[in-house]
């Protein structure tokens, strides 16, 4: 009967595994002779405990392997190898991420990071006294927005096990600043567990709840009314369960995995969910903070990690092929010749062949029965001038797919809620002050970047690139959880659905 049970439990074992890491056989073999100089018992430990680095511990150490334990599976063989094997796996995980990011589609410009050697595993180790634990850490992002969000996922899952974070009541009329409702200490004691600052938890709406409220409507996309209603964002924001909320945090932690393990000690980050530009120079104690207006949900900025090597003041705009083939020609579409040239001359635009050697009258050319599938198009070039669709500083970065970051000649767009508008690039509310930083310590100070660039009604006859001294590091990321210094948790939507995707890929 004993021998029955264990044979059961294998197979249970067996059907409980998950997809092995991607290795050769031969080289698995390699990995599996060092893994299984670790101790049984001490990864099982590692493993049921990965939660709380956004992992599913159920990947690793399932239930026919648990009942194996329980029944003395710790001089078990078979129990042992399946050990090794999921350990290695947790492993890739841990560095690489569960999904492939070259399996998420076209916005995400991330390719599978490489894994140490077989012989670089065990020096990895020793170095850590055989312990599993510190092994497993020692693949584990060491990133500044990774190590936010597991210590806000700690924080969540808590209000989770602990039984803080139920259902929130609704008000029972719209409700703002002054008022009061029976619903607000509910609300605010939520606003509390989230990191803001509330200090009376009463039943009136007062500035301190106002100001979480607000910045909460910001997160939502929409510009703040400081109000809350039964059916609008807001009350839907705070209401969201807790369960919800720690997936979405992981769901961030994988995309983070896929990028270098440490950051650079100067770096741009930019948060694609949340449209925020933030600058971090940890030598000089340098940090920026400001909005941006990035890809919309059709034309999405990619995700990926890219560096800026100059800075063009006064760019032309070239216009990309996807903008000239669903935007452009559609808006010269049955316009007469006269109307044609005036479209041009007014945007600034100019019209190249397809090679980009001669210029061409657009009014010579028919607009209707232009295929847009053809290869032999043209190209449509503004001059550098303040209505430039670039402003007058573009920062560029080294990627084929035309990614870059840059002013714009719509500034007021800054102050709307939803800043998802571009058509993959990414515009800066503060691209003199960048400059400017980027450029300290050249002759190009803030007083010549300022007097380089066009004034009104000005058009330039030549754009001015500037090297910089020192490439800066370029994260591009779609986080839709953050945990800022301010100790505050934030949520935004999945507007890219890029959880959606991880979700179907992943046991998360």
């Amino acid at each position: 009967m004993k021998l029955i049970l264990i044979a059961f439990l294998h197979t249970l074992l067996l059907m409980g595994t998950q997809a092995k890491a991607q290795f050769t056989q031969a080289a698995r073999a390699d990995y599996l002779n060092v893994i299984d100089e670790l101790d049984l018992g001490d990864m099982r430990n590692t493993m049921l405990n990965v939660g709380n680095e956004g992992l599913n511990p159920n990947r690793y150490w399932t239930t026919g392997m648990e009942q194996a334990w329980k029944a003395g599976g710790y001089w078990d063989a078979n129990l042992k190898r399946q050990a090794n094997e999921n350990f290695l796996l947790l492993l890739e995980d841990m560095n690489g991420g569960v999904v492939d990011p070259g399996t998420m589609g076209s916005d995400v410009k991330m390719t599978k990071k490489s894994f140490v050697s077989d012989k670089q595993l065990r020096v990895l180790m020793y170095t850590h006294g055989l312990r599993s634990q510190p092994l497993l850490m020692s693949f584990s992002s060491q990133s500044a927005p990774y190590i936010a969000l597991k210590e806000a996922l700690r924080r969540i899952t808590s209000y989770c096990n602990n039984g803080l974070w139920g259902s929130l009541p609704p008000p029972s009329k719209k409700v703002e600043l002054g008022g009061s409702d029976p619903a607000i200490p509910a609300w605010k004691e939520r606003l509390r567990l989230l990191g803001y600052k509330v200090t009376s938890v009463d039943q009136t709406f007062d500035t301190q709840m106002m100001t979480a409220i607000n910045d909460i409507q910001w997160l939502n996309k929409v510009v703040p009314d400081g109000s809350i209603t039964a059916t609008g964002s807001t009350y839907k924001y705070l209401n969201t369960g807790c369960v919800e909320r720690a997936r979405q945090i992981r769901l961030d932690m994988e995309k983070l995995r896929w990028f270098p393990q440490t950051f650079e000690d100067r770096y741009i980050y930019v948060n694609l969910a949340m449209t925020q530009f933030n600058l971090i120079d940890k030598q000089s104690g340098t940090s920026m903070n400001f909005r941006t207006i990035n890809g919309r949900t059709a034309r999405p900025s990619p995700t990926m990690k890219d560096k800026i090597v100059y800075i063009v003041i006064n760019p032309y705009w070239v216009v990309p092929p996807t903008i000239f083939r669903e935007d452009k020609m559609e808006d010269l579409k049955g316009l007469s010749p006269s109307q044609i040239t005036e479209y041009f001359d007014s945007h600034n635009y100019e019209l190249w062949n397809s090679t980009f050697t001669k210029r061409v009258d657009p009014s010579t050319v028919d607009w209707n029965s232009l295929d847009p599938n053809s290869d032999n198009l043209f190209y449509i070039r503004q001059r550098p001038h303040l209505g430039n669709a670039l402003g007058v500083l573009k920062f560029m970065m080294t990627n084929p797919y035309a990614i870059y970051l840059h002013d714009t000649n719509q500034r007021e767009l800054f102050a709307d809620g939803q800043r998802q508008l571009s058509s993959g690039c990414i515009r800066l509310e503060q691209p003199v002050e960048l400059a400017e930083y980027l450029l300290k310590g050249t002759n190009w100070n803030r007083g010549a970047i300022e007097s380089a660039m066009a004034k009104p009604g000005e058009v330039m006859e030549n754009d001015t690139r500037v090297n910089l001294q020192k490439p800066i590091p370029v994260y591009l990321v779609f986080q839709t959880s953050s945990m800022n210094s301010d100790g505050v948790i934030r949520f935004s939507e999945d507007t890219y659905r890029q959880g959606a995707r991880l979700l179907q890929r992943g046991a998360f």
